[in-house]
């Protein structure tokens, strides 16, 4: 029986004979042996062609019908299993927002309104991530600082710093336009403290907060540090400062000890909420005044009483926006980020997070 060529059987895109048939078809000149959990079990079913002599066509020499097992269900099959681009698309943008390959395969059929308007599985999902995470690999730390380069040079007002130690990406910071104008407005105080588990190699992220006009928190800068260190802290709060150009009045911090010395290192005007209650606490008790000349005074009676309230009601704000702010910050920006993220992964979870920020 002439059938013709091979390529037109197996390889033609309007060819459903393997399909129809029930089995997969692979069209290679190399032959290698792959890891698999399926079993021989001495299936004879096979077709063999011949060429045709002097003719591009091919004729059948065998064909063995019968097979010892049931035939794999056409869903089954590698050709119906294949992704379209909006479906990687949509994996990829899912995965913006920290919802894996598994969480968005049920997110894909409640969708499309079941599992049958499906035609991936789950495995599949999880092979286009493994495999976009194998193209990246290595060259993750270059690819993150070209594309903040990218951003550097057409997007308007885009800063971008960052520094290697032996050819490893060691410090990067950067701010956006929006960022430099909420820090014009509101940056006379900022908080800033590290979030862990944010990407897989371990680099410390940190956030500068400020607060609005409508007491909300907003990002001014971002830093991604690879150690705690006074030099990395000091890097980066210098990138801050050129970045800005203006110094804050009061920043607010955690007791670490790196970042209170790299502050000091960086300038003797900023001080810290530490700081600001010694500063405050001398205007208030003053060793040369003595009780009598406010109780001589009414009105500097009163004055006390107001400075008093104040200072208490001032120290209760100022711890609060401490712990508060910048633990709130950081535990929104880890509800769009994860451990095992790449660099990559990571921008992009950022700027999800970011635009849930400002809107």
């Amino acid at each position: 029986m002439l059938v013709g060529s091979l390529w037109y059987i197996f390889a033609s895109p309007n060819s459903e004979y393997a399909e129809i048939g029930g089995f997969d078809v692979r069209l290679s000149t190399q032959s290698r042996k792959r890891n698999s959990n399926s079993r021989a079990i001495g299936c004879q079913a096979k077709i063999i062609f011949e060429s045709v002599y002097g003719s591009p066509d091919y004729k059948v020499f065998q064909f063995d019908e019968l097979h010892n097992h049931p035939l794999e269900k056409t869903s089954d099959l590698k050709k119906a299993r294949q992704m379209s681009y909006s479906e990687k698309e949509f994996i990829v943008r899912a995965s913006t927002s920290k919802i894996g390959p598994t969480m968005a395969h049920k997110l894909r059929a409640s969708l499309r309104g079941g599992y049958e308007f499906v035609k991936p599985k789950v495995v599949d999902y999880k092979n286009l991530t493994r495999d976009i995470n194998r193209v990246i690999g290595y060259k993750d730390a270059q690819m993150i600082v070209n594309t903040m380069n990218y951003r550097r040079a057409h997007y308007p007002n885009y800063s971008f710093k960052f520094n290697c130690q032996d050819d490893v990406l060691d410090c990067m910071f950067w701010a956006d336009e929006m960022e430099k104008a909420y820090y014009a407005k509101f940056g006379d105080v900022i908080s800033f403290d590290a979030t862990f588990r944010t990407n897989k190699y371990r680099m410390v992220f940190v956030p500068f907060t400020a607060i609005d006009h409508h007491k909300k928190s907003v990002t001014v800068g971002s830093g991604l540090l690879s150690n705690e260190s006074i030099e990395s802290y000091s890097w980066l709060l210098k990138e801050f400062l050129k970045t800005h150009g203006k110094e804050p009045t009061l920043v607010l911090t955690d007791q670490d000890a790196a970042i209170k010395q790299a502050i000091e290192n960086i300038s003797d005007d900023l001080f810290t909420n530490t700081d600001f209650r010694k500063r405050f606490s001398k205007l208030v008790w003053d060793i040369n005044m003595k009780p009598d000349v406010f109780e001589t005074q009414d009105d500097l009676k009163t004055c006390l009483q107001y400075v008093i309230h104040g200072y208490l009601d001032i120290l209760v704000i100022f711890q609060c926006v401490t712990t508060s702010r910048s633990e709130s910050m950081n535990s929104f920006f880890n509800t769009y980020s994860k451990s095992g993220n790449l660099l990559l992964n990571f921008m992009m979870n950022y700027d999800t997070a970011i635009q849930k920020q400002r809107c």
